[in-house]
């Protein structure tokens, strides 16, 4: 392995970044990471017990187990800072074609292939789809950490408005039904957007002079509270 694309920082954290990515790539196990003729479905997400800091990623074709074949993904820079969960799985879908060759196996025998540097190089050019934005404008609000948890905001149901606006069904403490907000899924260039800081710090802490700022005239019978309008943000 090399050296400079050992990982520096606090095993938990590196942990945590592998949790997430985990979660993340749940969703690929049956619709497919990459599509056309090669198309790939995720097998398993897994931390390397020999490598710290690296989530190794098992793929195959959803029918024969013999094909699998697994690849280990960066977690962080080698310069130091973490790696957004949405530009990984991005730019791991981008160097699948064609997929960098196994050299190696891992402890279970499954052909295993260091993705890593075709994965850094990737992330300067990485592109992404509507379901991206999608899915990251969801995971803004956050599940509470337990059912009765106290989360200011509790997403409900999504609904797209057309190809470039998602309304999220959100229920929050102290308003009396969901409130519909309308986020945009492509940023002011037209590019797609999968991370949105502003939005994302503000959304589980709205309160209700916050969201009257917001007020659009949208009626929705899905949303009897309000719909509100977060496209500029």
């Amino acid at each position: 392995m090399s050296e400079e694309l050992l990982p520096q920082g606090d095993p938990e954290g590196l942990a945590d970044l592998h949790r997430i990515l985990v979660r993340r790539l749940i969703r690929f196990t049956v619709p497919p990471l990459s599509g056309g003729a090669g198309a790939v479905l995720v097998r398993g997400c897994l931390p390397p017990p020999e490598r710290q800091g690296v989530t190794r990623v098992v793929l195959w074709d959803g029918h024969a187990l013999e094909k699998s074949v697994a690849y280990d993904l960066p977690l962080t820079y080698p310069e130091g800072g973490n790696i957004p969960w949405s530009h990984l799985i991005g730019a791991f879908r981008q160097v699948l074609t064609p997929p960098p060759a196994p050299a190696g196996t891992d402890p279970t025998g499954i052909p295993l292939a260091d993705a890593r540097p075709c994965i850094l190089e990737a992330l300067d050019s990485v592109t992404f789809d509507t379901g991206d934005a999608l899915h990251a404008a969801a995971s803004m609000i956050q599940l509470p950490a337990e059912p009765e948890g106290s989360a200011r905001l509790r997403l409900d149901g999504f609904l797209l408005q057309d190809r470039a606006i998602a309304r999220l069904y959100v229920t929050t403490p102290g308003i009396v039904g969901p409130l519909g907000l309308d986020v945009s899924l492509y940023d002011e260039t037209g590019r797609v957007r999968v991370g949105n800081t502003a939005l994302m710090a503000a959304l589980p802490s709205l309160v209700p002079d916050e969201l009257d700022c917001n007020r659009s005239p949208a009626q929705d019978p899905y949303a009897p509270a309000g719909v509100y309008d977060f496209t500029h943000w």
